[in-house]
């Protein structure tokens, strides 16, 4: 299309070096061709690169209108209008307004919206200004995410892990000993924070045990009685383990038939006392079991875990020292004979 037009303009100068009687007789062989044409083509085609060759022509020498004969000069007139405003848009594409916000802060603004369903763009906008960004609410807003819903309020998770304060869960393990007898292995868990409140061993369980250890897991803790206790549908827990529960204002939730799931975190601690521990290990009799698995428990609330991002289940959290602990200064210490090991730096 550019050398069209270039050819049209270097015959536009060439004609200017011509006679007069060349040029009308240049013109009249012209038109008698356009009206030859206009008998067998009675709407010819015209292209876009025609257009633009036109409008320029048009443009350049405004008298050239009264010879253009295919179309009409008001079309000729739209089309370099049209040509203008394709210019215009191209110089005047540049963005108005403030500035966008930079993809850090987009990103800080996206986390807010989904880590908490119950702010609006003032909270959050009011939060960025305690960070040191000064964001107005509409900005906020604008990059609200748009798969979250309206009116959102709490999800399942968070709805149950503000009750596991109050919440414990228990279930028994079975051990096969060296002489292939079957102990049986009574775990309580507080599900706050997986803290095993009480492990004990015996290879005749009972509901008078079961009961017996939840009313010692209660003593020994200073906090208040767990207002809820899951439990699974066993047979084992009788009537007076019902009973004594009930006595330290316990309520019992029992999970639905076949549901290992609802006694979830339970489940999953005793998997991992079979991993870390009792796979590893031939247990002799009860009392080699119960030394095994209060050496175990002492280990297991000192180490991260994952349920818990990587913090330990009870004591301060875990937060990495100011400075970086010197390979020598490290010292440990062999848990369950060195099957794991417990790392600290060493007293100066």
């Amino acid at each position: 299309m550019f050398i069209e037009i270039l050819k049209t303009l270097l015959s536009a100068l060439r004609s200017v070096f011509r006679s007069r009687a060349a040029l009308l007789a240049e013109n009249a062989v012209l038109r008698q061709q356009i009206i030859v044409l206009q008998r067998s083509v009675p709407k010819p085609r015209i292209r876009a690169r025609d257009r633009v060759v036109l409008a320029l022509a048009v443009r350049l020498f405004g008298s050239v209108l009264k010879a253009i004969t295919i179309v009409r000069p008001e079309t000729v007139v739209r089309w370099h209008r049209s040509f203008w405003r394709l210019i215009w848009r191209k110089k005047s594409g540049r963005p108005v307004g403030r500035p966008p916000a930079d993809a850090d802060l987009r990103g800080l603004i996206r986390r807010f919206w989904k880590e908490n369903p119950l702010w609006g763009e003032d909270r959050i906008a009011a939060e960025l200004g305690k960070l040191g960004y000064k964001v107005s609410p509409r900005t906020v807003a604008k990059y609200r995410p748009p798969y979250l819903p309206r009116n959102r309020g709490q999800s399942w998770p968070t709805f149950v892990r503000n009750h596991l304060h109050q919440t414990w869960a228990c279930d028994f393990l079975t051990i096969v000993t060296l002489r292939f007898q079957i102990l049986y292995c009574f775990v309580i868990v507080d599900l706050a924070r997986r803290e095993i409140v009480h492990i004990g061993v015996t290879s005749s369980p009972s509901a008078q045990y079961a009961g017996q250890c939840f009313v010692e897991a209660v003593a020994d803790r200073d906090n208040e009685n767990p207002r809820f206790m899951i439990r699974d549908r066993d047979s084992i827990y009788g009537k007076e383990f019902r009973r004594r529960v009930k006595s330290c204002g316990t309520r019992c939730l029992i999970t639905p038939p076949r549901s290992p799931k609802a006694n979830a975190i339970c489940e999953r601690l005793n998997g991992t006392l079979r991993r870390d521990c009792l796979d590893h290990i031939i247990v002799i009799d009860d009392v080699h079991a119960d030394h095994v698995l209060k050496e175990y428990v002492r280990y297991y609330h000192g180490r991260p875990h994952r349920g818990l991002r990587m913090q330990p289940p009870i004591g301060a959290r875990w937060l990495p020292p100011v400075r970086r602990v010197p390979p020598k200064d490290v010292v440990s210490r062999p848990v369950l004979g060195g099957l794991h090991h417990e790392y600290c730096a060493r007293v100066a």
